[in-house]
């Protein structure tokens, strides 16, 4: 007959392993777009995704991974690890502003569903801080997601349009028509690779923070696995240098740069070097994409050296933040306390000014748009979260073990927050949310077990 321990051992080993999978899942579907619209709520001329209720791909994967991370809990059941409270506490206070505002919201039922969105986030930091204790438990559905990102942005890149991939999200592109995210010099409307994302800004940060992990396990990874993961980072690399999106490289630059510093004084000196070889590698490889984009990046990172007529969007562009700047101050001004409700800022826009002049939607900095919807309370919660992870680093850099997880958790940390001086999706849109949690419970897992560490040599 058979053992009913084992037997049963063994069915929680399957449920265990099933939640794994599921999470994997929800890393490589985080930048697709594909989804499906539960609520059609109309607010013209605000963007649909904006008041929509929407189920992604990403959203299926998450539910399911609490849930069979939850069985194995009720089937086993031990203490939980709810990461240290210099970041847990401020993201739990991000969790009730948020709430409070939603009953003060110019759109409660709007707010209830972002709410529902923030408590599915809470329960991925929570498994991300139990499960997720290595960089080899990361990097392999990170390394498929910015492969499969990347194969498909390049190629719309090197073809100037859509590779019929609408049946998985992708959009219909043509850099010939308005709203298509381009980059325009010297006559030339340049396509900026989308992938299968909502907009290149989306997949340069999904592609910034994924390199970031990868060159971590990269740096300390075994000889034979060095190559192969070094074909995936130039790929990656590359696809971020056409997303054309600043702000990403901008991220994974310093990122990159924190990344090798802690590298340099902690880790030992051949995993420095592999690294510094990965570099040339990448500067040979990336040099002809660089020479043949040469007037699209001067555009790009000096508009005032080109000529006028060829960077007309890049002014508008930053004209419009300033309006958006001044219109979310206006309403921070109104509603500072409670602020005007999770996920609303354009609907509260709407509401305050019908007769704004560029598309209603979130200012580009994140921390205004949390000040703007949750009042300031809010904002200091998440302010703290931004903060405190780095005061603890530098506090504790006696104690700490710098291990190859946390430098990596800690560049990326870095990444997320510049990204967030820069665009709103790491607090607005659902798949830079769940990038921005992903980032906060790695590095609370991995600052959590560095203390550990260090205390038990």
């Amino acid at each position: 007959m058979p053992n009913p321990s084992r037997t049963q051992a063994g069915a929680y080993d399957y449920v265990n392993l099933l939640a794994r999978l599921c999470f994997q899942a929800t890393v490589i579907l985080i930048p697709f777009r594909y989804r499906f619209v539960l609520l059609a709520r109309n607010f013209p001329p605000v963007y649909r995704d904006f008041t929509d209720f929407l189920l992604f791909l990403s959203d299926v994967s998450l539910v399911l991974t609490l849930l069979f991370w939850g069985a194995t809990l009720a089937w086993k059941p031990r203490g939980l690890r709810v990461g240290p409270l210099l970041l847990s506490l401020p993201l739990a206070g991000v969790l009730l502003f948020s709430l409070i505002s939603t009953f003060r919201s110019v759109d409660a039922a709007l707010s209830a569903y972002h709410f529902i969105r923030m408590l599915l986030l809470a329960g991925f930091y929570l498994y991300v801080v139990n499960e997720v204790r290595s960089l080899n438990m990361l990097v392999l559905p990170v390394t498929i997601q910015a492969v499969v990102q990347g194969i498909v942005g390049t190629t719309q890149s090197l073809a100037q349009r859509s590779v019929g991939l609408q049946s998985l999200g992708e959009l219909v592109l043509d850099p010939a028509w308005s709203g298509v995210s381009i980059v325009w010099a010297e006559g030339v409307r340049w396509l900026r690779a989308y992938g299968l994302s909502d907009h290149p800004n989306i997949l340069g940060g999904t592609l910034a923070l994924a390199l970031l992990v990868m060159l971590g396990w990269y740096a300390q990874a075994p000889a034979s696995r060095r190559a192969p993961a070094a074909l995936f980072l130039l790929m990656a690399a590359l696809t971020l240098l056409l997303t054309f999106s600043r702000a990403a490289w901008l991220g994974a630059l310093l990122g990159a740069v924190l990344l090798i510093a802690l590298w340099a004084r902690y880790r030992p000196a051949r995993e420095l070097r592999h690294l510094a070889v990965l570099a040339a590698a990448g500067g040979l490889v990336l040099l002809p994409f660089l020479w043949r984009s040469a007037p699209f990046l001067s555009v790009r990172l000096n508009p005032a050296a080109a000529a006028a007529d060829q960077v007309a969007t890049e002014y508008a562009a930053l004209s419009y933040r300033r309006l958006l700047a001044a219109a979310a101050n206006e309403l921070f001004a109104q509603n500072a306390l409670t602020g005007v409700g999770l996920g609303t800022f354009p609907v509260a826009l709407l509401q305050n000014d019908p007769a704004f002049p560029i598309d209603y939607q979130p200012v580009h900095v994140v921390l205004f748009d949390v000040a703007v919807e949750t009042g300031i309370f809010g904002a200091l919660a998440y302010l703290a979260g931004m903060l405190l992870p780095w005061m603890a680093l530098w506090l504790n850099r006696r104690s700490l073990r710098f291990t190859p997880a946390l430098i990596t958790a800690s560049a990326a940390l870095l990444a997320a927050t510049v990204i967030g001086f820069f665009d709103y999706y790491l607090w607005f849109l659902p798949p830079g949310r769940l990038w921005q949690w992903l980032v906060w419970g790695f590095w609370a897992a991995s600052y959590q077990d560095a203390l550990m560490e260090n205390s038990d040599a």
